[in-house]
């Protein structure tokens, strides 16, 4: 986590500490453009992608 925290801080200057990422996460109250930027210094993308028709 606190990597995650530290690579938040290079990339956007976000300064969160680990536990106020932590408690965002526990409470399922942190916001989408927190989730990207996230994922992103983690090495992941977050794809949006439709569901095939269900048979």
């Amino acid at each position: 986590m606190q990597e995650a925290v530290d690579r938040l801080h290079d990339e956007y200057g976000r300064s969160d500490s680990v536990s106020n990422l932590s408690a965002k996460l526990q409470r399922e109250s942190i916001r989408y453009k927190e989730v990207v930027e996230l994922a992103d210094v983690l090495g992941y993308d977050i794809v949006w992608q439709k569901r095939r028709d269900r048979v």
